[in-house]
């Protein structure tokens, strides 16, 4: 269908470069745009024929031909196969006939376009809503999801794992593009500008399923490199924060997740992966009444001199991956002093975090306790 601004846009367009009048007709004859006005409304005979036949033009002499149509000839509009309307050129048919061609061209063109571009914004729109579906709300419908997934062309049962990309100094739009663009962009690969600062993708993990998780890290460093390679050279800064794996879109929230909180809490880098940090995260989200019912006693027990002390050589030990020669760095202590200091926590809790995992775990859930509670 032929809609009727588009086509009174089109007359005022072209009408500035001939002294011709052009019509056009709808699907029903109906005359929808006319450089003379008086004439939009009325029925179009020739153009109903045509629009309902098989006839792609119809030449008129004068109202001897058909009562009310002026001389002329009449062209079909046909968009994509299907026959939208008709748009006549009145005046001498054998005079006006390569106007009448290139009016034909034109209007087909424009409402070519037109449709492409209608197609891409509903496109647009629902992946829109597929997104906001996917990472903002929490208890989606399946089916809801499973649907427009399949109307954007999305299969469902593919490992994909989320790219939220920060940028500092550089549009969000342009960092996708490069993406979308590059060699390693996928048609399964799910992608949206999130807002002025956020790109996010879900990027799929096609690889051997006996080296993807040893292997994604390289994958999705060879999929970003050339934005990384472009950052560098343009002196430009994103950070890059890599969730968790996920082969059901009901779960795609969680995933989005992880990259939020990668966002918060991760140390500066360019790409952060959430799996490095499940430790972290497991216990940022263990609710402060567990904690406190665990180890509100210890607490008490303990002198604010001792507290302040673990809350440090804790610190610096995780940190440090229990190395004592990198957390003595990060303390600006001498190695020995550390091992002093720490000495008095092992005695004190019986505990020797640096050899034994479940010290370890220890540890790690009571120093969230006291700077969760500080």
């Amino acid at each position: 269908m032929i809609e009727t601004d588009l086509a009174k846009k089109f007359i005022e367009q072209v009408t500035q470069y001939t002294q011709y009048n052009i019509n056009i007709m709808n699907e029903q004859g109906v005359i929808i745009a006319s450089r003379d006005e008086s004439r939009v409304g009325t029925f179009h005979e020739v153009a109903y024929y045509i629009v309902t036949g098989t006839e792609d033009m119809v030449v008129t002499s004068g109202e001897e031909d058909y009562p009310g149509v002026r001389p002329g000839i009449n062209m079909v509009i046909n968009i994509d196969g299907r026959r939208e309307g008709v748009v006549g050129i009145t005046g001498e048919p054998a005079e006006i006939k390569p106007v009448a061609l290139i009016t034909k061209m034109a209007i087909e063109a424009m409402l070519k376009y037109e449709k492409q571009q209608e197609e891409i914004r509903r496109r647009r729109d629902k992946k829109e809503h597929f997104t906001n579906l996917l990472i903002h709300v929490e208890h989606s419908d399946p089916g809801e999801l499973r649907s427009m997934a399949h109307q954007l062309n999305y299969s469902e049962n593919i490992i994909r794992i989320p790219i939220l990309c920060k940028t500092e100094d550089v549009k969000a739009e342009l960092i996708l593009d490069m993406l979308k663009h590059g060699p390693r962009h996928g048609r399964e690969d799910i992608s949206a500008v999130l807002n002025e600062n956020h790109v996010l993708i879900f990027k799929t993990m096609k690889t051997d399923s006996n080296k993807l998780f040893s292997d994604y890290k390289y994958l999705i460093g060879d999929y970003l490199s050339t934005v990384l390679k472009w950052l560098r050279q343009q002196e430009k800064h994103c950070r890059f924060f890599i969730g968790s794996f996920q082969e059901n879109f009901t779960q795609y929230y969680y995933a989005y997740r992880h990259c939020a909180w990668l966002e918060e809490k991760a140390v500066s880098s360019t790409a952060s992966f959430f799996y490095d940090y499940t430790g972290n995260y497991v216990r940022s989200v263990v609710p402060f009444n567990e904690l406190q019912w665990m180890f509100q006693t210890y607490e008490k027990k303990m002198n604010e001199d001792l507290k302040r002390s673990f809350i440090e050589i804790a610190g610096a030990l995780i940190k440090a991956n229990y190395n004592l020669v990198t957390a003595s760095k990060e303390l600006f202590v001498h190695k020995n002093t550390l091992l002093y200091r720490y000495g008095k926590i092992k005695d004190y809790f019986n505990i020797n975090p640096i050899e034994a995992a479940n010290d370890r775990f220890f540890m790690e859930t009571f120093y969230s306790f006291l700077t969760k509670e500080h």
